[in-house]
C-alpha cells in the first residue's frame, strides 16, 4: 500500500515539475518574436474594416466573454488550490483527488466552449471577405502561424 502512495506522489511531483519547467521554456522561447494580444486585436480589427455596427455588436461579445472568463478563471484556480490542498495530506483520498480533477476539467472544457460559441457569434456578424480574413488571424495567432509558413 505504501508503495502504491509513493509511486502517486513521485507521479504528481514529475508532473508538476514538468509543467512548471515546459512553462519556463515556453515563455522563455515564445517571447522571441511574440506576438501581443494587443497587436492581434489591433491587426484583425484594421483587416476587417468593421463597420460601425460590427464593431458594436462585436464588443458585446467580447465583453460578455470576458466577464465569464473572470468568472471561470476564479472557479477553476479555487479547484486548483483544492487538488493541491487535499495532496497536501500524507493520507490523501485518490478518489478524491481524481472527483476534483474532473470537476477541474470540465469547467476548463465549459469554458472553451464559452470561447468557441463568442468565436461563433463574432463569425455570424461579418461578411463573407471579413470572415476569411478573421479566421486567417485566428489561425495564425492561435497556431503560431506567419504568413507563407510557420514561426521560427
Amino acid at each position: 500500500m505504501k508503495n502504491k502512495w509513493m509511486k502517486i506522489i513521485l507521479v504528481a511531483s514529475l508532473a508538476f515539475n514538468l509543467a512548471f519547467v515546459s512553462t519556463a521554456l515556453y515563455r522563455k522561447f515564445s517571447a522571441q518574436g511574440k506576438v501581443t494580444g494587443k497587436e492581434v486585436k489591433e491587426t484583425i480589427k484594421t483587416s476587417l474594416k468593421l463597420q460601425k455596427e460590427q464593431k458594436e455588436e462585436i464588443k458585446k461579445i467580447i465583453d460578455k466573454f470576458k466577464i465569464n472568463l473572470l468568472e471561470y478563471k476564479h472557479d477553476i484556480l479555487d479547484k486548483r488550490i483544492a487538488i493541491i490542498e487535499a495532496m497536501n495530506d500524507p493520507e490523501f483520498n485518490l478518489e478524491d483527488i481524481e472527483k476534483k480533477t474532473d470537476e477541474l476539467n470540465k469547467l476548463e472544457n465549459q469554458l472553451n466552449m464559452i470561447f468557441v460559441d463568442a468565436l461563433v457569434q463574432i463569425n455570424n456578424i461579418l461578411n463573407t471577405r471579413q470572415r476569411s480574413n478573421f479566421l486567417l488571424k485566428l489561425s495564425q495567432n492561435w497556431f503560431f502561424l506567419q504568413e507563407g509558413g510557420h514561426r521560427d
